[in-house]
């Protein structure tokens, strides 16, 4: 199982709106094939890892050995039909006799399905092998499917004592090169990069990942990943927007009044109460599974406030620009210490003295 999760990784970048999956198939103690989900619409890692086992052994030897074989998968095999056929039907038209999975598949139209189909078709199961690390691998997963709106992780780069720009708003750069570096891997994994009007207009950002495919350890023919920029409020001088419309990009524009429409940018129009859900959930029907929050004091705050998000990453700067600078968060206080909310730390890294502390909600 280990495995299985070691492949999944392997399709971080290229997979959403569908989870990361490994597969391992084992026959006498032996690994027979293996494979992972390379790309969102192809083949599924139990199918990769079966053509994997033909690819080394031949058809003929390959099927024989599968008849009988353990099969490791860190998600339930799906059993229905959507971009692929159903992962439970190749599993028992192969004769593999044993499926051990991670965890169940939160989609309600699988969940506990698959493994049913395979009961039924004479196949011993097992789940729950890892589950906890098979659960963190498909946070974004598991959240799109339980709480019906994207991933979200806000962003923000501060100096030691807490501010994000000086008083004239200058920001550029408090963290140094490697920390925006890593900005741009965090930017690869997520389908959406989301800012303020205010922070595209004044900064005029192009908002796109900058890495190539090695840097990503990408396959030759997997997609670059670009998100989709997402602007919370109008867009009414284009020209002070160009950068994020390079490349002919996706832009989604949303706000409480009505917005300029043309090719490539989508506005949507809503009422002011509940604004943020609503956005989020029209987000995932537009399979924009994940997003990346970089706007400013006043947009990170709102999605704060509203509880709207699962992660928060504090790139901290060795330097200090002092109180009149404009600090990351201004929050209402809490009456009392117990009543404040609490994050865990999940883990702390540095780069060129820069400090990164990313936080689980």
């Amino acid at each position: 199982m280990a495995r299985a999760i070691e492949l999944a990784q392997k399709g971080q970048f290229t997979t959403q709106p569908n989870p990361m999956v490994g597969c391992v198939i084992v026959k006498n103690n032996q690994i027979i094939g293996e494979g992972w989900h390379q790309v969102f619409g192809g083949d599924h890692a139990e199918i990769k890892a079966i053509k994997n086992c033909k690819k080394i052994f031949g058809t003929k030897k390959a099927l024989q050995l599968l008849k009988g074989s353990t099969l490791y998968v860190n998600l339930e095999p799906c059993s229905i039909t959507n971009n692929t056929p159903p992962c439970t039907d190749a599993v028992s038209h192969h004769g593999i006799k044993k499926v051990v999975c991670g965890t169940l598949d939160p989609n309600p139209k699988i969940n506990g399905a698959g493994i049913k189909l395979l009961k039924n078709a004479g196949i011993q199961t097992v789940v729950g092998v890892l589950k906890q690390e098979c659960e963190a691998l498909n946070r974004i997963f598991f959240i799109n499917h339980r709480q019906a709106r994207p991933y979200i992780i806000l962003k923000s780069a501060q100096s030691l004592d807490g501010k994000i720009a000086l008083k004239n708003g200058a920001s550029s750069w408090i963290s140094n090169s490697a920390s925006r570096q890593d900005t741009h891997l965090m930017r690869a994994r997520v389908k959406g990069i989301l800012v303020g009007k205010n922070t595209v207009l004044s900064d005029n950002p192009a908002l796109t990942m900058r890495l190539d495919r090695k840097q990503l350890k990408l396959l030759k023919n997997a997609p670059l990943p670009q998100p989709i920029k997402i602007i919370l409020g109008n867009l009414t001088h284009l020209k002070s927007a160009k950068n994020i419309f390079s490349n002919n990009a996706k832009v989604i524009t949303a706000s409480c009044s009505k917005g300029l429409s043309k090719r490539n940018l989508e506005h949507i129009q809503y009422q002011p109460k509940n604004f943020l859900q609503n956005l989020m959930k029209d987000l995932l029907e537009r399979n924009v599974t994940s997003i990346l929050v970089e706007g400013g004091q006043e947009t990170l705050n709102a999605f704060i406030r509203n509880n709207l998000f699962d992660e928060l990453v504090l790139y901290t700067a060795p330097i200090i620009l002092g109180n009149k600078s404009l600090s990351a968060l201004n929050l209402e206080s809490p009456l009392g210490i117990k009543e404040a909310s609490k994050l865990k730390l999940q883990a702390v890294e540095t780069f060129n003295g820069d400090i990164k502390a990313t936080y689980y909600a």
